[in-house]
């Protein structure tokens, strides 16, 4: 409930070795091997009851990121994926990520204490929440939720502290079953909505961002599709009746939401590190080293023009902090009781198995006697060494 689970996994391990019991069915694993075990494509280890939530099958709709079986899996994912999130359309969004860019430079130059000096600072962190989100709604729904962006709106109110408050509960409610259901309950949801609204009645902050969410998609979807700019949710909704890849609009609600709460925490965590460690003595040398590479062109943003340099930066914060530092159980099906590679005995089917992220980036076995540096060196090197890194880099899952 602390959000510190990543840190008591990381000191049982160092404790423990490679495989600890976390809990009397569930084990977790500390090895690149067992972590591809659990999460490559071998497909009789599947999610469990854990991603439900606390909630009841009545009270959801199952999107892509709690659905436990392979073959749906990949079903929501084409859906999910071709009509609004291929490689081409993707860079439909670039102009909208570059209008909330500026917004949060405006930002941060308005926050600058004191203001108008050579030398001021600025807590980046809550703006940098702020740009992910404001960022995340506009490719969503486009003008569809709000005018942008959306947390300067009065519906708003403390939202992006909610949203990180409600991300440890919901991940509490899965370890704590009992509480997820009794948080989940007809009586302690009406509570918790009544507390959020603003002084003309209307409702604020999560709940106000839910119900508007609710609106679009379920009451009003021809708003959503006649938004001039381009967005994730029109772009389901504009899948003609008869294509196998259309989405039902319940299944359009959950994915949304579900978006807006798995992308713009990881993107802020992931980003306020990458700014911290560049703010940094050492991370200004790496500031140098960046801009000597010359401006790279937002009209050629892929893997290979970033500079070494910069991509460095990223990918160490990004291992070094933990942008997502948790593990995400899964269960042992039938055929994959051996699945495992450390272990010499078969588990039982309903085991529940888990390699935590924060762990595997912080581990000496992977990363060597300095993995809790931060240390961009050891991403630059040639193409072989980068490949090799790669198959570490366990961030995002």
């Amino acid at each position: 409930m602390t959000g510190r689970l990543h840190l008591a996994e990381q000191q049982l391990h160092q404790k423990f070795g490679p495989v600890v019991r976390v809990a009397p069915n569930w084990l977790s694993f500390s090895s690149l091997e067992d972590f591809d075990a659990i999460y490559g494509f071998n497909k009789s280890v599947e999610k469990g009851d854990f991603y439900a939530f606390g909630r009841s099958p009545s009270q959801r709709e199952a999107s892509i990121f709690s659905t436990k079986s392979d073959t749906i899996h990949r079903h929501k994912k084409r859906k999910v994926l071709g009509p609004a999130l291929s490689s081409s359309k993707v860079a439909r969004y670039e102009p909208v990520i570059e209008e909330h860019v500026a917004i949060l430079l405006a930002r941060l130059e308005a926050s600058r204490q004191p203001a108008g000096t050579a030398i001021a600072t600025a807590n980046v962190a809550p703006l940098i929440s702020r740009f992910t989100l404001d960022t995340m709604l506009e490719i969503l729904f486009g003008s569809a939720i709000a005018s942008n962006p959306y947390t300067d709106s009065a519906a708003a109110g403390a939202i992006c502290s909610q949203l990180r408050k409600m991300t440890k509960r919901a991940w509490s409610y899965s370890l704590w079953p009992i509480y997820g259901r009794i948080m989940n309950s007809w009586a302690i949801n009406y509570l918790l909505r009544s507390l959020f609204y603003n002084g003309d009645g209307a409702q604020t902050g999560m709940t106000g961002l839910a119900a508007a969410v609710h609106r679009a998609i379920m009451r009003d979807p021809q708003h959503a599709m006649q938004s001039p700019k381009p967005g994730i949710v029109k772009s389901w909704l504009e899948v003609p009746v008869d294509d196998v890849n259309r989405m039902r609009q319940p299944e359009v609600l959950a994915e949304a939401m579900n978006m807006v709460f798995a992308g713009p925490g990881s993107m802020a965590a992931a980003l306020t590190a990458i700014v911290y460690h560049l703010g940094s003595e050492e991370g200004q040398v790496w500031q140098d080293k960046i801009r000597r590479k010359g401006a790279v062109s937002s009209q050629s943003i892929t893997a290979a023009t970033i500079p070494l340099e910069l991509q460095a930066v990223m990918k160490e914060a990004m291992r070094f902090q933990g942008v997502f530092p948790t593990a995400f159980p899964r269960v042992i099906m039938s055929s994959a009781e051996r699945v495992i590679p450390s272990l010499s005995t078969p588990l039982p089917v309903g085991t529940t198995v888990s390699a935590n992220t924060y762990v595997l980036s912080r581990s000496r076995e992977i990363w060597g006697d300095d993995a809790d540096q931060w240390i961009p060196e050891r991403w630059i090197g040639d193409a072989e060494h980068r490949r090799q890194m790669e198959t570490k880099f366990v961030a995002f899952s």
